[in-house]
């Protein structure tokens, strides 16, 4: 009979456990699992999402219950919250804000059954990374790169991967794709919060070599400029960062326009097709973050020089006025322009017409 009510009271637990929700202002959320308990309001309006892990008890860690209690995702005694999965499943473990989100295959960690967890602020509350390793990472960065590479707001995450024994810090068996989002609300084609000044399209995903404290820059799986997020391989277990860097860079989508230019023609205007206006002046879109576009006489004389300040915002033009050095219009003719930035330049020609 004792044995009969111990095991009615973990039942009683268990079900009670599976079927609690979570307070209001959670940070975390489950969603899918394997052995889904229920749990009501504890499957929305979180911050991260897991599926394909084990079990939903709310219970602490060993509960000492079989099936869906036996592991659990650890909701409410851990943050960053831990989830458990099993080796035979496949990964889904993302955040709700679409920030990151982690992908694994089956059996590509070689432990029965693990944890993973997702740290944000892996600086100030570090988990298997000593943080002073990221801190020299990045001040070799910036050193060798520049401020553009220095570490931005919410562009820093921890991966880990553990069990009771110990953290998981070999290499998958079966690799993994790992998303990362970054911040440009205002869509002007610069990083939020960068100071200097950090193009989007500058950015890249690098690994911490922890052997070396040093950013890796990783292997690309794409980019999606309307999601603004980047998708790298996930590898092993660590800490990962998207870094910036100064674009010196001439695309080959740099152009001048209206070309020609002829502001008081029959098609003067400022719309597409159109060939300008006196006010508008002839537009250098697409240009690098520093250096200079100048503009010759075809016989080689300099025009005019202009700077190109490293704060431009998407789609990154620059304005000529179509006047000289000396503040006068520049006469009707043909003229080579040239843009350079580093060790690149591009030259081009344009026509001006009174």
């Amino acid at each position: 009979m004792k044995t009969f009510w111990n095991f009615l009271t973990l039942l009683l637990l268990a079900r009670a456990a599976c079927c609690a929700a979570l307070p209001s202002g959670a940070d975390y959320q489950l969603a899918a699992s394997v052995v889904d308990g229920g749990g009501g309001e504890r499957m929305t309006g979180g911050e991260y999402a897991a599926k394909g892990s084990v079990g939903q008890s709310a219970l602490p860690a060993n509960p000492g219950l079989s099936g869906s209690g036996e592991y659990s995702n650890r909701t409410g005694f851990y943050n960053p919250p831990h989830f458990t999965y099993q080796a035979g499943l496949p990964v889904v473990l993302s955040m709700a804000s679409g920030d990151i989100r982690l992908t694994l295959p089956p059996n590509s960690v070689a432990k029965d059954v693990f944890e993973i967890t997702m740290n944000k602020d892996p600086l100030e509350q570090p988990l298997a990374v000593d943080p002073g390793k990221i801190t020299d990472a990045n001040g070799k960065m910036v050193n060798n790169e520049g401020a553009w590479s220095g570490l931005f707001p919410n562009n820093l995450s921890e991966m880990s991967i553990f069990d009771e024994q110990d953290f998981f810090t070999e290499p998958l068996a079966g690799r993994g794709v790992l998303n990362l989002r970054y911040r440009d609300d205002n869509n002007d084609g610069i990083l939020d919060g960068s100071s200097p000044p950090v193009r989007v399209d500058s950015l890249s995903a690098w690994g911490l070599d922890e052997t070396l404290d040093s950013w890796v820059q990783l292997p690309g799986a794409g980019a999606d400029p309307e999601a603004k997020m980047l998708t790298v391989y996930f590898d092993k277990p660590g800490v990962y960062a998207l870094l910036g860097s100064l674009v010196e860079s001439i695309p080959s989508s740099f152009k001048a326009f209206p070309v020609p230019y002829r502001p008081y023609g029959p098609q003067a205007g400022a719309g597409q097709g159109q060939t300008g206006t006196e006010a508008g002046g002839i537009t250098f879109e697409g240009v690098p973050q520093t250096g200079r576009i100048e503009i010759y006489t075809l016989d080689g004389r300099l025009v005019r020089k202009l700077a190109i300040p490293d704060n431009l915002t998407f789609p990154y033009r620059v304005v000529w006025d179509v006047r000289t050095v000396s503040g006068g219009r520049a006469a009707s003719g043909t003229y080579i322009w040239r843009v350079s930035s580093g060790g690149n330049a591009k030259t081009g020609k344009l026509m001006v017409i009174w």
